[in-house]
């Protein structure tokens, strides 16, 4: 028993549809690794300004004498970053809180926002 020439493959058609589906399946994925790599970056700046935050927050909660409010600049890992600090009453006798904003230099978006509470000694 012979088969018909028809039977025997793909058809022209059928490769073309196979081959769009795979370019579509491929962009799909370019644009995956896209978001994925942008997002990886956005990441790495937030951990990083995080760590200039709680380096920075520690040594003002360290500081000898009553908080008050300073701003600066700081560098770690080869970046530079605008920092402020505020000194608010807690409404309890005794304690403040210390709000801490870090900002790229040069930037207005906040990278990072730490807050803490401190005895206070009259």
């Amino acid at each position: 028993m012979s088969q018909s020439r028809s039977d025997t493959g793909f058809s022209l058609i059928e490769m073309m549809v196979a081959l769009a589906v795979i370019a579509i399946a491929g962009l799909a994925l370019m644009n995956l690794t896209q978001v994925t790599t942008r997002n990886t970056a956005a990441v790495e700046t937030r951990a990083l300004a995080a760590l200039a935050a709680e380096n920075l927050m520690n040594t003002e909660w360290l500081r000898a004498g009553a908080p008050e409010a300073r701003s600066g600049r700081y560098e770690l890992g080869g970046v530079s970053y605008d920092w402020r600090t505020r000194v608010e009453p807690t409404g309890e006798a005794g304690f403040v809180r210390i709000h801490l904003e870090l900002s790229e230099s040069g930037q207005t978006q906040v990278l990072a926002v730490l807050d803490t509470f401190r005895r206070v000694t009259a």
